[in-house]
Protein backbone atom coordinates (compact mmCIF):
# COMPACT_ATOMS: atom_id res chain seq x y z
CA UNK A 1 0.00 0.00 0.00
CA UNK A 2 1.35 3.45 -0.84
CA UNK A 3 1.28 6.32 1.68
CA UNK A 4 -1.08 8.17 -0.65
CA UNK A 5 -3.60 5.31 -0.49
CA UNK A 6 -3.18 4.94 3.28
CA UNK A 7 -3.60 8.69 3.86
CA UNK A 8 -6.84 8.74 1.87
CA UNK A 9 -8.14 5.74 3.83
CA UNK A 10 -7.44 7.14 7.31
CA UNK A 11 -8.14 10.84 6.66
CA UNK A 12 -4.67 12.42 6.55
CA UNK A 13 -3.64 14.62 3.65
CA UNK A 14 -1.26 13.07 1.16
CA UNK A 15 1.40 15.74 1.78
CA UNK A 16 1.28 15.25 5.55
CA UNK A 17 1.61 11.46 5.29
CA UNK A 18 4.48 11.63 2.79
CA UNK A 19 6.49 14.65 3.98
CA UNK A 20 5.84 15.01 7.71
CA UNK A 21 5.05 11.63 9.23
CA UNK A 22 8.22 9.72 8.15
CA UNK A 23 10.44 12.50 9.56
CA UNK A 24 8.48 13.56 12.65
CA UNK A 25 6.93 10.40 14.07
CA UNK A 26 9.40 8.21 15.99
CA UNK A 27 9.24 4.61 14.85
CA UNK A 28 7.47 5.37 11.57
CA UNK A 29 8.09 2.29 9.41
CA UNK A 30 10.44 2.26 6.45
CA UNK A 31 8.92 1.25 3.13
CA UNK A 32 8.94 -2.44 2.27
CA UNK A 33 9.78 -1.57 -1.34
CA UNK A 34 11.43 1.73 -2.26
CA UNK A 35 10.64 3.70 -5.38
CA UNK A 36 12.47 2.69 -8.54
CA UNK A 37 15.56 4.74 -9.35
CA UNK A 38 15.72 6.67 -6.07
CA UNK A 39 19.14 8.06 -5.10
CA UNK A 40 20.54 10.07 -2.17
CA UNK A 41 19.51 13.22 -4.05
CA UNK A 42 15.95 12.02 -4.64
CA UNK A 43 14.42 11.28 -8.00
CA UNK A 44 13.00 8.05 -9.23
CA UNK A 45 9.51 7.14 -10.26
CA UNK A 46 6.58 5.36 -8.74
CA UNK A 47 5.69 5.17 -5.05
CA UNK A 48 7.20 3.35 -2.11
CA UNK A 49 5.12 0.48 -0.77
CA UNK A 50 4.40 0.05 2.96
CA UNK A 51 3.02 -2.80 5.02
CA UNK A 52 -0.47 -1.70 6.21
CA UNK A 53 0.02 -3.61 9.50
CA UNK A 54 3.10 -1.51 10.29
CA UNK A 55 1.17 1.72 9.55
CA UNK A 56 -1.69 0.75 11.90
CA UNK A 57 -0.19 2.33 15.08
CA UNK A 58 -0.06 5.67 13.23
CA UNK A 59 -3.74 5.66 12.30
CA UNK A 60 -5.55 8.61 13.93
CA UNK A 61 -7.34 7.50 17.11
CA UNK A 62 -10.96 8.40 17.66
CA UNK A 63 -13.47 7.13 20.19
CA UNK A 64 -15.72 4.31 19.10
CA UNK A 65 -18.95 5.71 17.63
CA UNK A 66 -22.15 5.22 19.61
CA UNK A 67 -25.09 3.68 17.80
CA UNK A 68 -28.71 3.95 18.88
CA UNK A 69 -31.89 2.33 17.52
CA UNK A 70 -33.71 4.32 14.83
CA UNK A 71 -36.80 4.83 17.02
CA UNK A 72 -34.77 6.83 19.57
CA UNK A 73 -33.25 9.29 17.09
CA UNK A 74 -36.26 11.64 16.97
CA UNK A 75 -36.71 11.83 20.76
CA UNK A 76 -36.19 15.15 22.52
CA UNK A 77 -33.82 14.99 25.49
CA UNK A 78 -31.72 17.24 27.71
CA UNK A 79 -27.94 16.84 27.73
CA UNK A 80 -28.21 14.76 30.93
CA UNK A 81 -30.92 12.62 29.35
CA UNK A 82 -28.71 12.00 26.34
CA UNK A 83 -25.86 10.94 28.63
CA UNK A 84 -28.14 8.36 30.29
CA UNK A 85 -29.30 7.16 26.89
CA UNK A 86 -25.76 6.42 25.69
CA UNK A 87 -24.60 5.14 29.10
CA UNK A 88 -21.98 7.73 30.10
CA UNK A 89 -21.62 10.03 33.10
CA UNK A 90 -23.73 13.17 32.67
CA UNK A 91 -20.72 15.44 33.14
CA UNK A 92 -19.09 13.91 30.07
CA UNK A 93 -21.82 15.44 27.92
CA UNK A 94 -22.71 18.58 29.87
CA UNK A 95 -19.10 19.80 29.98
CA UNK A 96 -19.31 20.29 26.22
CA UNK A 97 -21.54 23.33 26.72
CA UNK A 98 -18.80 24.92 28.84
CA UNK A 99 -15.72 23.92 26.83
CA UNK A 100 -16.98 23.65 23.24
CA UNK A 101 -20.38 25.39 22.99
CA UNK A 102 -19.87 25.84 19.24
CA UNK A 103 -20.25 22.08 18.76
CA UNK A 104 -23.70 21.90 20.40
CA UNK A 105 -26.58 21.68 17.94
CA UNK A 106 -29.54 24.04 18.11
CA UNK A 107 -32.29 23.12 20.56
CA UNK A 108 -35.62 21.73 19.36
CA UNK A 109 -37.01 25.29 19.33
CA UNK A 110 -34.12 26.56 17.18
CA UNK A 111 -32.17 28.38 19.89
CA UNK A 112 -28.66 27.88 21.26
CA UNK A 113 -28.20 26.15 24.62
CA UNK A 114 -30.09 27.34 27.71
CA UNK A 115 -30.76 25.57 31.08
CA UNK A 116 -32.91 22.44 30.66
CA UNK A 117 -32.83 22.86 26.87
CA UNK A 118 -34.06 19.91 24.84
CA UNK A 119 -32.29 18.58 21.76
CA UNK A 120 -33.04 15.94 19.16
CA UNK A 121 -31.13 12.74 19.93
CA UNK A 122 -30.07 12.54 16.26
CA UNK A 123 -28.21 15.88 16.50
CA UNK A 124 -26.55 15.08 19.83
CA UNK A 125 -25.45 11.68 18.51
CA UNK A 126 -23.81 13.33 15.50
CA UNK A 127 -22.02 15.79 17.81
CA UNK A 128 -20.92 13.02 20.21
CA UNK A 129 -19.57 10.77 17.46
CA UNK A 130 -17.57 13.62 15.88
CA UNK A 131 -15.52 14.43 19.00
CA UNK A 132 -11.77 13.86 18.89
CA UNK A 133 -10.08 10.98 20.66
CA UNK A 134 -8.43 11.20 24.09
CA UNK A 135 -4.76 11.59 24.85
CA UNK A 136 -1.63 12.27 22.85
CA UNK A 137 -1.66 10.96 19.32
CA UNK A 138 -5.39 11.31 18.92
CA UNK A 139 -6.90 12.93 15.89
CA UNK A 140 -7.82 16.41 17.14
CA UNK A 141 -9.44 17.42 13.88
CA UNK A 142 -13.21 17.64 14.03
CA UNK A 143 -15.32 17.00 10.98
CA UNK A 144 -17.57 19.97 10.15
CA UNK A 145 -20.99 19.78 11.78
CA UNK A 146 -24.09 20.98 9.89
CA UNK A 147 -24.91 23.71 12.45
CA UNK A 148 -21.41 25.23 12.72
CA UNK A 149 -20.55 28.25 10.63
CA UNK A 150 -17.92 27.50 8.00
Amino acid sequence: MTLKEWAAEVGYSHGYAVHVMPRSYPGFPAPKRRRRGVTDKGGGGGSALYDPAELEPFRPRRPRPVELPEELLDREVTLGGFAKLIGVDGRSVTQIKDHRPDTLPHTVDGLRWYPRARFHVRDLLLMWNSRPGPGPGSDKRRPPLPWTAS
